[in-house]
């Protein structure tokens, strides 16, 4: 049972409320930064930083001050949690890449997920929860940057990262941020659609098994 539960956690960030592909309150930073493998890279570190280190620190804010206030203080943490995040990804990327990230990396610190769902969700967790639902939202953010950014840079550049894959072609449109929501807007629409079907799938077995152990119950 708790390890059901724990799957249930994880999987709600991971799938359920994924920030770019079913909520869309990060898809932003996704479409117009994620151009290439080190980009998304460099983003998916750098929101992971900033979510991850903010929330923690936003847990500990007394609820006894009014929830207006606590919202403000939050924006302030997240603020500060970005400094130390933007040197540390200038030092493992390099200053080019930090730089073309652009407004979009300080846009990560004041994300719904850092100052809504403390308020609402991840405050109202115990703590070993709270950490794997924060998990899961964050992986989902990263998965899907990560595979954006690999997708557009097989595409537009003709190889991931280093490595070449020569593929005899290019879309050097998909470079722009009208691409990018293209290319965000498609992989949002596919997942909700196999999503939907996973769900009226696992419904329809339940129905079945209802039916089954109905007919059951009358032999």
């Amino acid at each position: 049972m708790q390890a059901e539960k724990n799957r249930y956690q994880l999987s709600d960030g991971l799938i359920r409320q994924n920030i770019v592909l079913m909520s869309g309150t990060a898809i932003g930073p996704v479409a117009v930064c994620a151009t290439n493998y080190q980009n998304a890279l460099a983003l998916s570190v750098g929101f992971t930083m900033i979510a991850f280190m903010s929330i923690i620190l936003c847990r500990f804010i007394p609820k006894k001050i009014v929830y207006t206030i606590r919202v403000v203080i939050y924006a302030l943490i997240a603020g500060l949690v970005f400094i130390p995040a933007y040197f540390a990804l200038n030092y493992l990327y390099g200053e080019e890449i930090v730089r073309g990230l652009g407004v979009y990396l300080p846009v990560l610190a004041v994300n719904p997920l850092i100052l809504t769902k403390t308020e609402t969700r991840f405050s109202l967790r115990p703590l070993h929860l709270m950490t794997l639902e924060l998990a899961g939202y964050i992986t989902g953010f990263n998965i899907v940057c990560l595979t954006v950014g690999i997708l557009r840079d097989i595409l537009i550049n003709g190889k991931i990262g280093s490595l070449d894959l020569d593929l005899g072609f290019d879309i050097p449109a998909l470079s722009t941020a009208f691409g990018g929501l293209i290319t965000v807007g498609v992989a949002a629409g596919l997942f909700r659609y196999l999503y939907n079907q996973s769900k009226e799938r696992q419904a329809k077995q339940i129905q079945k098994e209802l039916e089954f152990q109905k007919l059951l119950e009358e032999l």
